[in-house]
């Protein structure tokens, strides 16, 4: 798909999504098709799957159906959805994630689990210098293109490398010999485990678009131009932006000047999170107020934790706008903390602000046309 076509496969002017947390918490399919009628009725137009976490796979993926919960979608189930999304205009955005997240994908592959240079094994982490970790992370998505067939695939891509908190021993650029040694031998001497990341992320992304498929990915370990890396990201990827932890860590304008495209997923303001400290508060309300007070598409994060927000301006009457829309965020990191129906309802209190918001702001000339 060219750049500048929005990912959801619609013919709407913004991006106006929801990401759902499956991979941790299981959804009955006629809960989440009267959710996807809900979106519809109130102008959103995609629903993000994320399939699979370190723990759990939410779904019956064609050639691993070993892989998932005994209580994941089966294939019925999934075309269920995949019909009712179909007829209320909502596209389907199915997510594996990996190379991180991705403890019950490997189940049955120990050999495939990251080990670090003292010999520790990390596994929820693939080992992406393997040849067979290539493999499996097409075949996988591949299956799940099939299962919820589209014109994008979000490729994960998150919270694999250390974060900025993390101690010395977590940070050092030589903490995963595996992944220098695959950089260096396909890139140069100079490469480093992030162009490894990089040259695996872009082999994903390379086969979303041979299959027509827009591929968007977490946000995280994309290292901008300016930064001149050995193995950029393909600017055909469109990214979405999360979060921000650090002041020298790359922001979405950083992101942007590099050519991306992106979408707003700001984690302060649209994670809407059930943990073991509680359930989100009703109506967007988070730690700097409500989200109808302070939430903008185009108000991205400017430091995580903290009121600071980077503002990006609209783009010129007739251009191409990179920033594409913005989407909620289901997280269920604790998912027995709220039952479905509450969950559901509990969440249509942050569905209708946003959306009010997402259409209030009328997009520019550019997105309309899809240029």
């Amino acid at each position: 798909m060219p750049c500048g076509s929005t990912p959801t496969g619609l013919h709407d002017a913004r991006y106006v999504g929801l990401s759902l947390d499956v991979g941790r918490k299981a959804f009955h399919p006629g809960a989440v098709i009267g959710l996807i009628r809900r979106m519809a009725e109130l102008g959103f137009t995609a629903l993000h799957l994320h399939l699979t976490e370190t723990h759990r796979v939410g779904v019956q993926l064609p050639g691993f159906e070993h892989l998932a919960a005994p209580d994941a979608w089966d294939a019925e189930d999934a075309a269920q959805i995949v019909r009712a999304a179909d007829a209320a205009g909502i596209a389907l955005i199915p997510e594996i994630d990996l190379p991180s997240h991705a403890g019950a994908l490997l189940a049955g592959r120990e050999h495939l689990h990251l080990r670090d240079r003292t010999g520790a094994v990390h596994p929820d982490r693939l080992d992406i210098s393997h040849p067979e970790a290539l493999e499996l992370a097409l075949a996988l998505t591949e299956s799940a293109a099939r299962m919820f067939p589209g014109e994008a695939i979000h490729l994960g891509g998150d919270e694999f490398f250390a974060a900025p908190w993390e101690d010395e021993e977590a940070q050092r650029a030589d903490r995963f010999p595996s992944l220098v040694e695959h950089a260096r031998a396909v890139a140069g001497p100079e490469a480093t485990a992030l162009d490894s990341y990089a040259l695996f992320m872009n082999a994903l992304a390379e086969r979303a678009l041979e299959r027509g498929q827009t591929p968007l990915l977490w946000n995280d370990h994309i290292v901008p131009a300016h930064e001149q890396p050995l193995v950029p990201i393909t600017r055909e990827a469109v990214v979405d932006v999360w979060i921000r932890w650090r002041e020298w860590t790359p922001s979405v304008t950083d992101y942007l000047d590099s050519g991306y495209r992106v979408i707003n997923s700001h984690g302060d303001q649209l994670y809407f999170v059930l943990s073991a400290d509680g359930v989100p508060e009703p109506h967007g309300r988070r730690r700097f107020g409500l989200l109808a007070d302070t939430f903008h598409p185009r108000r991205f994060m400017g430091l995580a934790a903290q009121d600071v927000h980077v503002e990006i301006p609209p783009v010129p009457v007739g251009e191409a706008d990179p920033v594409l829309g913005a989407s909620l965020s289901v997280w269920c990191d604790a998912p027995e903390v709220l039952g479905e129906r509450e969950t559901f309802a509990l969440l249509d209190t942050w569905l209708v602000p946003f959306a009010r918001i997402m259409h209030r702001v009328r997009p520019t000339r550019g997105q309309a046309s899809g240029t």
